[in-house]
């Protein structure tokens, strides 16, 4: 028996597309992903990037898919995207599946178009970035949320978190524990297994042409350079490390931001020429630089509901030190084999944890069985289509 399942997801994200190829594959069941616009596959612009792209690794490759429109993603807000949800629901109609799976609970496209599905009476599954610490609110807008999402909870069937921080969330909001299954967040572990495989064995190689030497430790921090992600800790917290460890510290920075003129700026006056910053790279780009590192360092301080640059950075054999704003810290980061979880605001922590780091021999990669895999919610999810 053919099982329709329709997918319904803002725009193309690198991360999903694996989701969506396993899926596509699996026997009996037929998928088509509705996108609510071609973000990323065009040229772009990414407000917190603050640089045009699009993405190099064929993020709506591999299945069937449609897009609602060609909007911006600010587009998918307010009453414009409001429009566009009617476009989505009658398009989702058009194509009769038998259940749908939803990424995300907002914006006002996601949220507008799962209600008017759910009256339509759709079997509705969610897979979201869901999490209570990733954000603080006052008291009130919390209280407004929990109502609103309770009610929103309710539309759905089935719940696939992304992580401890997920579950809590929907147990929090009245989500029975039989209607969720966890499915820690992935990356295309493939796509960046043929990277480590290109780029780890030519380590020494890179590291020797860029003047790094053998008992150098490379720091690294990977992504968006704006106030959330608080990346100017790093330069506070390497202003407290001694003279003697900084002379053996690397910095390498992969992104860019309204932040990065003052956060290169200011590890420069801590390292020196051993502050590296590439600006922003694209995911095929990655490789050569978590090559030659030994250590990743993301500080986030809200708004980090996983932080996906931490499953990249294992799968490259890379300690992690992490903030406890980070949602995969829970999950990812268990004890001092793979990394640190510090206090985003504490500076004198993430130095000592800085100081431990630089000691700790590097990692061999982890093999793809231990890490997070694309192919656990494309299982998870086919597993309740058929039940």
């Amino acid at each position: 028996m053919l099982i329709k399942l329709a997918i319904l997801v803002t725009h193309p994200v690198q991360y999903f597309a694996p989701v969506f190829r396993e899926l596509a594959q699996q026997q009996d069941l037929q998928v088509k992903v509705f996108f609510g616009c071609n973000h990323g596959v065009i040229p772009s612009e990414d407000p917190n990037f603050g640089v045009v792209f699009k993405w190099d690794c064929q993020p709506t490759a591999g299945f069937e898919h449609e897009f609602i429109s060609t909007s911006s993603l600010k587009g998918l807000r307010g009453i414009q995207g409001i429009k566009l949800a009617t476009k989505a629901v009658a398009a989702i109609n058009r194509y009769q599946p038998d259940a749908i799976l939803i990424f995300a609970y907002s914006p006002t496209f996601i949220t507008v178009s799962t209600l008017l599905l759910g009256l339509a009476g759709h079997k509705l599954m969610l897979r979201a970035e869901t999490t209570n610490e990733a954000l603080s609110r006052s008291y009130i807008k919390d209280k407004i949320r929990q109502l609103f999402l309770s009610f929103y909870y309710r539309q759905f069937t089935h719940f696939f978190p992304i992580g401890t921080n997920s579950i809590n969330h929907y147990l929090r909001m009245g989500v029975d524990k039989s209607r969720m299954t966890l499915a820690h967040y992935a990356i295309d572990t493939e796509f960046f297994q043929k990277q480590v495989d290109f780029w780890l064995p030519q380590r020494e190689t890179l590291r020797s042409n860029a003047g790094i030497r053998e008992q150098d430790h490379v720091l690294i921090y990977c992504g968006k350079m704006f106030p959330a992600k608080n990346p100017l800790i790093i330069p506070d917290a390497l202003e407290k490390v001694s003279s003697l460890e900084k002379e053996k510290t690397w910095f390498f920075a992969v992104g860019d931001g309204e932040l990065r003129e003052e956060f290169e700026g200011r590890v420069k006056l801590q390292l020196g020429e051993r502050a590296i910053f590439v600006g922003f790279k694209n995911q095929s780009e990655l490789g050569q630089y978590y090559a030659m590192a030994d250590t990743l360092i993301l500080p986030s301080q809200n708004g980090e509901t996983w932080g996906l640059v931490v499953n990249e950075a294992l799968q490259f054999g890379l300690r992690v030190i992490v903030s406890d704003q980070v949602g995969c810290a829970k999950d990812l980061i268990k004890n001092i084999k793979h990394g640190w979880i510090f206090s985003c605001i504490d500076t004198l922590q993430l130095a000592e944890i800085i100081s431990q780091a630089i000691v700790q021999p590097k990692l061999r990669y982890r093999e793809l069985k231990s890490l997070p895999h694309p192919s656990n919610l494309a299982t998870n999810v086919y597993v309740q289509l058929i039940a």
